[in-house]
């Protein structure tokens, strides 16, 4: 009873609310009333007007042009066909759905009658046509009786309406009473429960507090608090029913809530998935029903319409709370519990977005930004949500599984954390762990941090499907589709359907194969042998936990983060770094007490999971090559990189952020249009549904394919220059950089260097008498011939080095290499109580080789290497080391340097050198208590008391191509920053070389000097005479005088520590001896002033790269996961083409969004002049719209390529910007002013203005027989043109892609398209536009006025007139009005937006940005 109630007041308030509109439109002005003269405008005359059927008890009443006849043999049945007999229980086709059945037989008579009503009424078509037809049959009016079960004779086959008369008991209204009730009596009694059940758990578990067998800790301790039933303070208790009932991980602020399953629960969900496909089938069947005249409510149209309205909003709600609370849906049928009871634990996690270019918002998008904000913490979606199982270890430890990662409740904390342990905090104490783990220890570890195996999740393509389609973009799509379905324009539904669904296949598809390639990357076991228990067991790699001891083997790939222990290893790192060439790895020393740092100075002792181990070579015979597991899983650097690819924190554009305004503007302009069609167009449900299309309409469910399309084509064109992305959204982030860094060795120059000789300190050898006649020092000449170089300084050369050799190929430092191979010795093979033998070349005049006996590789930190040979010849041991000229300068003897030390070195790195210093001390193995003691001396011991021998020179080469690229980049605006390792000279004279550094600047080197504890700027070209200046005074005249300025590393460092990095940092060019964390640093503040770029190798440029906005590794591995971009082309070129790309990229979504923002705005435009003429398009102009030319047109646009050149400026990211505005609101007023122009032409002819469509004479439910008129057409055409043309007006080129004649794509869809419309417009009927009902009628009225008549099927005209054949006179007029608005809009586009115009505006009102020198 109270269901009957409610649905009979939801269709009185609908009837009454929307009845009390205007009754007959255009509002405003009468129909048909007067012509062009201002006379009165005649009735007029319905062409040819089907007539109803006659139907007759016999066939011989049938009037006789009407009468059926049957051949011989036949009779004519009751159904209207001939039959050699008549079955008694055929239905007569004169019998009606929502009427008696006919009692007795009725005959349907010949059906096609036409006949020409005049001085037609719309008001009186019944009785006009009735007499029309009935004086064309010859009989009388009243022979002829309306629609009976009992005719007399005859009457009209014309079916009375149905009297819709419902007691909303029928079985449609008693499966809705069922559905829907149960659908609320389930939420409300699972909820009741489900709060009662809490709150009694709750109770309990506070009554055991309180009786001590609980021990309460003030959650305070819990580094945050959470909500609901987690502001009770926080129970850490003493068995197995003591862990809290909520936690928060300190370092995430992850807040963790447990739950159970409940067995009513279970069933509840059951229900819910049931009536979810439920809701599904009810619209189904009320879809159904609207084709089948309303059968299952007794034809009443108001009733099932109301009701379709009203399920249509539970829909869209319920399915909308779906898929926003689709994360937390699972626990919603779950009970909240403590963690000793629970099944289930939820994690919630803030991951506030970064927004890139956030400085370019304005008040609108800031209030916009805090109202989603607010809405998303009022509705508790300001946190990721993630449930994951709870599970317990053999020991029964809880834990649970987040992120590919373990955590552990540990109940001294109370906290869920990833475990870690620490083996040891210096080389040493790692160097000492050779003794394996036991089996027990083993256990307890691998339950605290788990296997070592990245388990990736990979839904199937099901559940994939399922993920995808569960967003909201997707709800909105598919609800507004049952609009389409439901209101007779189901053919653009199923179009529009198919596009959705392949795009969205299409995207499955890129991120399952994506997923895949990184399930492949993550998850990895080999068979390994792992020392546990003393002895050597193969196990897998999944087994080992950190503090085990495993064997290194060749070929193998490195399961775990580890150190080594014995043995040397040569590790191909390209997978995970980049890096192109091996590199040499050395066993930590027991006598290394230093700090470990595995990502600083300890990195030449650690091997890192994921890579390849090339070569493993044992240091003692027998012996195995050894490691220490130091961390596993997702605790290791691959690890991360896996977790940050599978996990991303959220990244912004403003360009993002200001989509959600103009969706906005969108749906206000969609209620504009809700509030037109129901005063202006239609009354009850039909004006909410006209309204509903009128919204969705507005707001294309192609928006987001836009974007997507635009990154995946600049994707594959990047690729087709072997350049690969593996992060899309950061393709646009590449169109706005604003600053780019570059590594200098093997990205600006060339890969390697050539050795370029060596300076040495005058009479090096001998050494002893050198250092007995204490004379000052000098150096001699250059020598380039490494033949001419002393023996000594020549055993310097060829030992001082990692290099070693796999498969005949020399492996290590670039520059060590190059050292090496210019010495021309050999590396043979070494004995076991050496580190290498090196053999002199066969033309040196001592062929005695030399053993290395102890070795320190080179680190970054003290940025020096260190070996220790004996000289077989002369039974000697010498130490050399090597490092660079600044570093040994401070290492060496004060008296072994030379005076113009500094000069000389400066000199060399000033013309591009790369300058090496190498200094040297000979022991007394006796003195030191023989070799044995030797081998334990420290790197301190080895590097102290050295002599400085002399210089090594090697010559740092740009690359062919580098030049054009950086002066190419500068030309486009972007400032170019050198970050290198090298000296500040060699960057300096690199930097002017290729033109990064502005020509004729003057260049001011900064360096920190310690003494007084700041820093000496000084004039690189003539430091002598500017030793010291004020850097101030120079940066305020660099407008006159342009100054550069170039720090090194100490100097970097000093302005970080003291806060002034910030004031320079736009005017230092050049950043020299940087680390890789100094690199990092650097990178990171110029993030915080533009949008930054930076390329390297790879190497130790890792770091940076990945922090970059837009980083770009030039190495070999195309799927590096070291930053977003990678390419094996290692030129500056490829920065370029990033560049292109991306900007073509921004300014293609710009123009995709614009062109489709466009799209609303004409429909908009249209639909108001529909409402207000009550009309519409045909069917197939619709899906026209739709279908080809918005999808198609969407894809065109998205094909222009990039630019040859980077221009000056960079594409606009804001859509609410004022180049975006002035294109967009240009646009529409011109819309405007030509279609206003094209009514106001066709409202001037005599021809039309007593031809009006009155819309009195149509069923406005009937949406697709609103065309057939003049109006219609007019709107058509011109709206078409629109349509198509905008998105030529937003293709041209500019100065981010190609011209637009270069998109061919485009240009010929643009062509075909208008030439098309053109067709229709000019051409007289024929079968294509009848198809389109474009300049086509009545095929009677056609033939009756002497127009072609075409050989199709023409669906009846619902217009008077028969036909809307314009005038050839008037399509020309017409025509010429469409092409002048599709030339005054690209006109308007490159004059205006474009061209000159804008160019004067901008300098009138320049913008403010980012002020840099180039």
């Amino acid at each position: 009873m109270q269901s009957r109630i409610i649905t009979r007041l939801l269709c009185l308030v609908v009837g009454v609310s929307l009845s009390l509109v205007v009754e007959a439109t255009p509002a405003w002005n009468e129909v048909n009333s007067f012509d062009l003269s201002g006379n009165r405008c005649p009735l007029p005359t319905y062409n040819q007007y089907p007539c109803s059927t006659i139907c007759a008890r016999e066939v011989s009443q049938c009037p006789e042009a009407v009468r059926p006849s049957c051949p011989e043999g036949q009779a004519y049945c009751v159904d209207g066909t001939c039959r050699s007999n008549c079955p008694a229980d055929l239905k007569s086709a004169c019998s009606c759905k929502f009427a008696p059945e006919i009692v007795g037989s009725v005959y349907p008579c010949v059906e096609g009658q036409r006949v020409n009503i005049e001085n037609f009424v719309a008001t009186n078509l019944t009785e006009q046509t009735a007499e029309a037809c009935s004086l064309d049959l010859g009989i009388d009016v009243s022979a002829v009786t309306e629609w009976s079960p009992e005719p007399e004779s005859l009457m009209w086959n014309t079916c009375p309406t149905p009297s819709g008369e419902l007691t909303f008991t029928e079985p449609a209204f008693i499966a809705l009473y069922t559905f829907y009730g149960s659908c609320a009596a389930m939420l409300v009694c699972w909820t009741l429960y489900k709060k009662s059940l809490e709150k009694y758990n709750m109770a309990r578990f506070n009554k055991q507090a309180r009786h001590g067998t609980i021990e309460i800790v003030d959650e305070k301790k819990s580094a945050g608090s959470s909500n609901g039933m987690e502001k009770e303070p926080a129970l850490a208790g003493k068995s197995s029913d003591s862990e809290n009932i909520s936690s928060v991980e300190p370092e995430d602020q992850m807040v963790i809530k447990a739950y159970r399953r409940d067995f009513v629960g279970i069933i509840c969900f059951v229900l819910y998935v049931l009536q979810t496909l439920g809701m599904v089938a009810y619209m189904i069947m009320l879809t159904w029903d609207y084709y089948q005249d309303y059968i299952l409510f007794e034809g009443n149209q108001l009733v099932q319409s109301s009701t379709f309205i009203g399920m249509w909003y539970i829909f869209f709600f319920w399915f909308a709370a779906l898929a926003i609370f689709k994360s937390r849906l699972m626990n919603f049928f779950r009970i909240k519990c403590s963690y000793a009871k629970a099944h289930y634990v939820q994690i919630e996690k803030h991951e506030p977005a970064t927004i890139f270019l956030q400085d370019q918002s304005d008040k609108l998008t800031d209030t916009v930004r805090w109202l989603e904000q607010l809405g998303r913490r009022t509705f508790g979606l300001d946190v990721v949500v993630t449930t994951s199982q709870m599970r317990a270890t053999r020991s029964g430890a809880r834990y649970f599984i987040y992120q590919c990662t373990r955590y552990v409740y540990h109940p001294e904390s109370m906290l869920f954390t990833p475990h870690e342990f620490v083996l040891g905090e210096t080389n040493a104490e790692l160097a000492e762990q050779k003794g394996g783990l036991s089996a027990e220890e083993a256990a307890r570890r691998e339950e605290l941090v788990g296997p070592n195996f990245i388990d990736v999740y990979v839904p199937n393509v099901g559940m994939a499907l399922l993920r995808e389609f569960s967003s909201f973009f997707y709800i909105y799509q598919f609800t507004v589709l049952w609009l389409f379905y439901y209101f007779a324009y189901w053919e653009v539904g199923v179009a529009d359907t198919a596009v959705i669904l392949l795009s969205a296949f299409v995207k499955v598809f890129v991120r399952l194969r994506s997923e895949r390639r990184i399930k492949k990357m993550a998850e990895f076991t080999d068979k390994i042998n792992i020392l546990r228990d003393g002895e050597w067991t193969e196990m897998s790699t999944a087994d080992i936990v950190p503090g085990d001891v495993f064997e290194v083997a060749n070929g193998k790939t490195v399961p775990c983060d580890a150190v080594i222990l014995s043995g040397n290893i040569v590790v191909d790192e390209s997978s995970l770094t980049g890096e192109p060439l091996p590199i040499r790895k050395v066993p930590l020393r027991t006598d290394d007490f230093a700090m470990y740092d595995r990502l600083g100075a300890s990195k030449i002792c650690t091997i890192f999971c994921g890579t390849t181990i090339s070569q493993a070579q044992s240091t003692e015979h027998g012996a195995r090559v050894t490691a220490l597991a130091t961390q596993t899983g997702t605790g290791t650097d691959k690890g991360e990189l896996v977790k940050k690819i599978l996990f991303p924190s959220p990244v912004s554009f403003i360009f993002n952020e200001q989509i959600k305004i103009t969706i906005l503007i969108l749906l206000c302009c969609g209620v504009v249009c809700l509030g037109l069609a129901i005063w202006l167009y239609a009354t009850g449900t039909s004006a909410w549904l006209y309204a509903m299309f009128a919204i969705a309409q507005l707001v294309s469910p192609l928006l987001p394919a836009a974007l997507v399309i635009g990154q995946s084509v600049s994707a594959g064109r990047l690729r087709s220059r072997n350049i690969f992305c593996v992060d899309l959204p950061r393709i646009l982030m590449a169109g706005k950089v604003q600053l780019f860094c570059f590594d200098k060795t093997g990205t600006l120059t060339r890969e390697g260097l050539d050795f370029y000789g060596v300076q040495a300190v005058a009479g090096i050898e001998p050494v002893a008498d050198e250092k007995a006649k204490c004379s000052n020092p000098i150096f001699d000449e250059q020598v380039d011939a490494v033949e001419k170089v002393p023996r000594l300084m020549q055993i310097g050369l060829a030992t001082c080095h990692a290099v070693t050799t796999l498969n005949d190929q020399l492996i290590g430092n670039p520059v060590d290499i190059e050292m090496f191979r210019s010495s021309q010795w050999k590396l043979e093979e070494s004995g076991d109580d050496v580190v290498d033998t090196l053999t002199p070349p066969s033309t040196a005049q001592i062929n005695a080789p030399v053993h290395i006996l102890k070795r320190f590789e080179f680190v970054h930190v003290r940025m020096s290497m260190s070996v220790a040979v004996l000289d077989t010849h002369t039974n000697k041991v010498h130490i050399f080391v090597k490092g660079a000229y600044e570093k040994i300068k401070d290492l060496s003897n004060s008296d072994s340097i030379p005076a113009n030390y500094d000069q000389t070195a400066s000199n060399l790195a000033r013309y591009g050198c790369y300058v090496l210093a190498l200094s040297h001390r000979e022991i007394d193995l006796e003195e030191i208590g023989g070799i044995e003691a030797f081998r334990n001396w420290s790197r301190d011991q080895m590097e102290q008391d050295i002599d400085f021998m002399g210089l090594i020179i090697f010559k740092n080469q740009l690359k062919e191509d580098t030049t054009e690229n950086i002066a190419e980049l500068k030309a486009g605006a972007t400032r170019t920053i050198m970050i290198t390792g090298d000296t500040a000279l060699t960057g300096v004279f690199i930097a002017r070389q290729c033109g990064m550094a502005l020509p004729n600047s003057r260049i001011l080197l900064g360096d920190l000097d310690k003494a007084i504890d700041r820093i000496v700027w000084q004039d690189v070209d003539e430091p002598d005479t500017f030793p010291d200046v004020n850097v101030d005074e120079y940066l305020l005249n660099k407008d006159h005088t342009p100054v550069e300025l170039a720090v090194t590393g100490k100097a970097f460092q000093w302005l970080v520590d003291t806060n002034l990095i910030r004031k320079y940092l736009l005017d230092i060019r050049i950043f020299a001896r940087m680390t890789p964390t100094g690199k990092v640093q650097c990178v990171q503040l110029h993030m915080e002033r533009g949008i930054t770029a930076m390329t390297g190798d790879g190497g130790n440029d890792c770091g940076a790269l990945r922090a970059a906005h837009v980083g770009i590794a030039m190495s070999d591995a195309e799927a590096s996961i070291v930053s977003p971009f990678s390419t094996s082309v290692r030129s500056v070129r490829s920065c370029v083409e990033l560049l292109l790309q991306g900007r073509a990229a921004l300014a293609t979504s710009i123009t995709g969004y614009k062109y489709l923002i466009m799209y609303g705005q004409v429909m908009m435009m249209l639909k108001i002049f529909t409402f207000y003429f009550s009309v519409t398009m045909s069917q197939y102009i619709w899906i026209a719209i739709d279908v080809f030319i918005t999808v198609f047109l969407t894809w065109a646009v998205s094909q222009s390529r990039a630019a040859d050149r980077l221009e000056e400026e960079r594409p606009t990211a804001r859509l609410l910007g004022p180049q975006t505005m002035a294109s967009c609101l240009g646009l529409v007023a011109l819309n405007w002013m030509f279609l206003s122009g094209g009514f106001k032409l066709l409202y001037n002819q005599d021809w039309f203005r007593c031809n009006e469509f009155d819309s009195n004479a149509s069923d406005l439910s009937k949406w697709w027989l609103l065309a057939d008129n003049y109006e219609a057409e007019v709107l058509a055409l011109m709206c078409l043109f629109m349509f198509i043309n905008n998105a030529a007006v937003f293709s041209f080129g500019h100065k981010f892609r190609q011209p637009i004649y270069r998109n061919y794509p485009l240009l010929f869809l643009w062509a075909l398209y208008l030439a098309i419309l053109s067709y229709w417009m000019l051409g007289d009927p024929n079968r294509f536009g009848c198809l389109f009902r474009v300049n086509c009628g009545t095929k009677e009225v056609l033939a009756q006025f002497n127009w072609p008549v075409p050989p199709t099927y023409i669906e009846q005209y619902n217009t008077p007139l028969g036909h809307n054949v314009m005038p050839w006179e008037f399509r020309w007029k017409l025509w010429g009005l469409c092409m002048g608005n599709v030339v005054a809009s690209l006109v308007y586009e490159r004059i205006v937006v474009l061209g000159p115009v804008r160019t004067f505006l901008a300098k009138r009102y320049p913008v403010k940005r980012l002020q840099i020198t180039r």
